[in-house]
């Protein structure tokens, strides 16, 4: 009983593998349409030339075939590869272009007679390229950069802080900088040094994709600066003087800069031409009209001062 049931199995094995093996053959027969993946090359590209916009990796493209040739189209990889010949496609002022015309002519070749090339889907079919023509150009940081509260961004630097670019003649005219991408650095509280990826330029190429873009923080502290009064707009004959003749600054400065600050480094006015505007019992307003750089934030303690005006001569 057990042979017998053992040789049935098998014939029905034997019958059911056979079927399953015409019905694939009768099923690759059929034709049918599919996306193929291909990958595009240039080929022989003269040893001074660089490609500083390349053809686009793959493209998809819609054939119709034999179900068996499908197979092949979209599992082996050396049936997927078109090799463009760099000198048949590049044209003038740096740029190549192929036509979809000739890619569909390439692609019956490569795939065969039976094969009928329906649709070609590709975002662009053109390359830009150059012969060694380059300049050098600034690197800009394009992103923001923001400390935490008590803290301020004291400076932002770039390494390398310029780049080469390589296009042709006519796009090199209009590069005047390059710029990263804009990725922002926030609530920092430390100095800190970030990779951050170089924009592209299309039709250019740049010698780095990438830079350190460096974020120095300092903590912020405020201190008071005794400066003298000086008047503006005072005519020759005059002398004007003012009751405080010095006023207190206070400066919103990064800690490793306030011990750096001088009186000498502010200027706190009043300016003489308010004079006709007031009588003899008004105030002058007061105004700081210079400071270093690096202060952050600078307000008067003393808005206005008293005065009195004498005669030189």
């Amino acid at each position: 009983m057990r042979r017998l049931l053992s040789k049935d199995f098998f014939v029905f094995l034997f019958f059911l593998v056979m079927s399953a093996i015409f019905w694939v053959l009768t099923t690759l027969n059929e034709t049918y349409e599919s996306d193929v993946e291909v990958r595009l090359e240039l080929a022989d590209i003269p040893a001074n030339t660089v490609i500083t916009e390349p053809l686009p990796d793959t493209i998809r493209v819609m054939v119709r075939d034999k179900g068996y040739y499908l197979v092949k189209y979209l599992y082996f990889d050396n049936m997927r590869v078109v090799r463009l010949p760099f000198h048949l496609y590049a044209g003038q002022l740096g740029k190549g272009v192929v036509a979809p015309s000739d890619l569909q002519k390439l692609l019956r070749t490569r795939f065969g007679e039976t094969c009928t090339v329906l649709a070609v889907k590709a975002d662009h079919l053109d390359f830009y390229y150059s012969h060694g023509s380059q300049k050098k150009v600034p690197l800009i940081y394009s992103g923001t950069a923001t400390a935490k509260t008590n803290f301020y961004v004291m400076n932002i630097k770039v390494d390398p802080d310029s780049v080469i670019v390589m296009a042709s003649n006519s796009a090199l005219d209009t590069i005047n900088a390059v710029y990263t991408e804009p990725k922002d650095i926030e609530d920092v509280d430390n100095s800190v040094t970030k990779l951050v990826p170089i924009a592209r330029i299309w039709g250019a190429k740049t010698n780095l994709t990438q830079a350190r873009v460096r974020v120095v923080v300092d903590r912020l502290t405020e201190k008071l600066i005794n400066v003298p009064v000086t008047a503006i707009n005072l005519p020759p004959q005059l002398l004007l003087k003012t009751f405080p003749g010095r006023v207190d600054v206070k400066v919103s400065v990064g800690a490793s800069m306030a011990n750096r600050l001088r009186p000498e480094q502010f200027t706190v006015s009043v300016n003489a031409e308010d004079l006709a505007e007031r009588s003899s019992k008004d105030k002058l307003r007061l105004s700081i009209t210079s400071k270093p750089d690096y202060v952050l934030k600078a307000w008067l303690t003393t808005t206005a001062v008293d005065y009195v005006i004498e005669r030189t001569q």
